[in-house]
């Protein structure tokens, strides 16, 4: 099951710059469901999180200072931190952040056996790392970060090469009619299905068995989300992570998904569309980018 993690990030002591790498650790230990950053925003120098805040969906919290020289952000986020502790909804507390001022807030919140992510660089004090169940250095974790070109998986099916011209219409902004020949049975019968063994045209039929309607539409409006992520996300190879992807399409409530089209995994989905994707992977980090 998805761990849920609720994020804090201390804009006033991490740099912007490592605004994507903090989503990238953090992205395959869990759902990240609560992501707020913390600052006074009228500060010049704390803009540079601006794309961060839009790009990654961060509830920006405003905390002017009260006093010259003194930031009032550590209390705003301890409060905050403190609420979500007690609502027992998060599994794992992921704090951004250099201060040795939030070590007591660290060693509550394990007492209230949360399992605690510190995330930082190396001016992270001591104390702090010491608290967290976890930490990890941001200037560390960059520096082993592969320096090339993702591998791109260029094999492509002599059966995937006859649906070209099916799979790349589903870009287009008009939606073509469904075939005539597509009648879904009414029974409400589920028929198992092997990934990858299927046609594009088995599947609306199944589709129509599980009861979804308009099986082509539903596959576009997929298909344009897996695009809007890939746009968002891609780094400068254009290539993006497939869970960003797969958390924007639950985030959309569709009511539908990839597995009433037979697929369990949205990798196994991308895979069989290699007219519209290019696939690579690195570690057992899976990304892909549209053609």
């Amino acid at each position: 099951m998805t761990k849920k993690i609720a994020l804090f990030i201390d804009a006033d002591n991490i740099s912007a710059k490592f605004g994507k790498q903090i989503f990238d650790v953090l992205e395959s230990r869990g759902e990240i469901f609560i992501r707020r950053i913390y600052g006074n925003w009228e500060k010049t120098p704390l803009h540079g999180w601006n794309d961060c805040i839009l790009n990654f969906s961060l509830r920006a919290v405003q905390q002017t200072d009260f006093a010259a020289g003194k930031n009032a952000t550590d209390m705003s986020l301890t409060i905050d931190a403190m609420d979500i502790l007690h609502d027992g909804k998060a599994e794992i507390f992921a704090l951004v952040s250099n201060d040795s001022d939030f070590t007591p807030l660290v060693i509550r919140l394990r007492e209230g056996g949360m399992n605690i992510i510190g995330i930082g660089n190396a001016q992270a004090s001591i104390s702090f790392r010491s608290a967290c169940n976890e930490f990890i250095d941001l200037d560390k974790s960059a520096e082993i970060q592969p320096a090339q070109t993702p591998k791109i998986d260029k094999k492509i099916s002599a059966a995937a090469e006859k649906k070209s011209s099916m799979q790349l219409s589903l870009f287009e902004e008009n939606i073509a009619p469904e075939p005539k020949n597509f009648s879904p049975p009414t029974s409400s019968k589920i028929v198992p299905i092997t990934a990858h063994k299927m046609s594009l045209q088995e599947r609306f039929i199944m589709c129509g068995q599980n009861g979804l309607r308009q099986p082509k539409k539903k596959l576009q409006q997929l298909h344009k989300i897996l695009r809007e992520s890939a746009t968002v996300h891609g780094d400068k190879n254009g290539f993006s992570l497939l869970n960003h992807a797969g958390q924007e399409i639950k985030n959309k409530n569709l009511g539908f998904g990839i597995k009433d089209f037979g697929y369990s995994q949205l990798r196994d989905f991308i895979s069989d569309f290699p007219d519209l994707y290019e696939t690579a992977q690195i570690g057992q980090k899976f990304r892909y980018r549209c053609r």
